[in-house]
């Protein structure tokens, strides 16, 4: 429908309106705005004035950051400081005497079994033996061949001992345990003592070389009574000397000292009948059984060694 006016040059314009119908219908375009929400955690800052605010949960993080690690460090600083000022006034307790048994309670080894234990030397040790077995290892090896009941050997020598070294293995109560637990006990002690540097045998007799075997044979009795005390029934095995030394200048000097420490040993522990002095001088003698260094026995000469230990078993 066209309105014309009377009076004026615009023509009215008609405007189409758009209903908005109720549901189910709806609007043809909704507008959905959402709604009040909050925050999880607090603001970092407020405005006018900037004021910064820390969350509750960082401010215990950095205080346990800091405040712990500060707090066990001043608790130790002042343990430090009073345990000082105690050690400066002489306040440091009453002392303990701590007395080690010369018999320490151990484990009877088994009846009709061969339980070895071996101290000393180098020569105990089994330097020389390209199979790592030595004399206890050897022994082993011989008795299972004999199908004689034997357990593995422990082997506590260490190479180089000399006869005060093995007296204070032996004030351990672990060793001293591990003896009471053993029935053969394999001593190698004194070579070093005689050879080493101190006499010098090697190169020349000492001026009294009575009185320096003298010395050293009441140190191996010594070492031989503590091996008693610990163990009482135990068979123990001292292991006599050879000459090392046949073919160097001097080697042929030494046999008659060797011969004669061989013959204190055994008169020495002669009233003993537990005690066996194991000769070794004739092994090497008249062959030669020793390995790549001249001095310790090679794998036949520990063989040998072993060998005379079981037939004395």
């Amino acid at each position: 429908m066209v309105t014309v006016p009377s009076v004026g040059l615009i023509r009215p314009t008609s405007m189409r309106m758009v209903v908005v119908l109720p549901a189910p219908l709806g609007p043809r375009k909704p507008k959905t705005s959402p709604g009040c929400r909050s925050n999880e955690t607090e603001s970092t800052i407020v405005r006018l004035p900037m004021t910064l605010v820390r969350l509750r949960a960082e401010s215990m993080r950095r205080l346990s950051f800091w405040f712990l690690p500060l707090t066990a460090a001043i608790i130790a600083a002042l343990t430090f400081g009073a345990g000082f000022y105690s050690f400066l006034r002489g306040d440091t307790g009453s002392p303990v005497n701590i007395v080690s048994p010369s018999r320490v309670e151990a484990n009877a080894p088994p009846r009709a079994m061969v339980v070895p234990l071996v101290v000393g030397d180098s020569l105990a040790r089994g330097t020389g033996d390209e199979s790592g077995l030595g004399i206890g290892g050897r022994l082993v090896d011989e008795l299972r061949q004999r199908k004689v009941p034997v357990k593995n050997a422990v082997n506590l020598a260490v190479n180089g001992a000399r006869t005060r070294d093995l007296e204070q293995q032996l004030e351990s109560p672990n060793i001293r345990r591990l003896i009471g637990e053993s029935n053969v006990v394999i001593v190698s002690i004194g070579g070093n003592d005689l050879w080493g540097d101190a006499n010098n045998f090697r190169s020349a007799p000492p001026r009294d070389p009575e009185k320096v075997m003298g010395e050293v044979l009441e140190r191996v009795t010594k070492s031989v009574r503590t091996i008693r005390a610990a163990n009482d029934t135990a068979r123990i095995f001292v292991i006599g000397l050879y000459n090392p030394f046949g073919s160097a200048p001097m080697g042929r000097m030494l046999t008659p000292f060797v011969n004669c420490w061989n013959a204190s040993l055994l008169q020495r522990f002669a009233n003993d009948p537990n005690v066996v002095v194991v000769q070794t001088s004739d092994l090497f003698a008249y062959r030669d059984r020793l390995s790549m260094d001249r001095f310790h026995p090679a794998n036949e000469g520990y063989a040998l060694i072993a060998r005379r230990i079981a037939d004395a078993l």
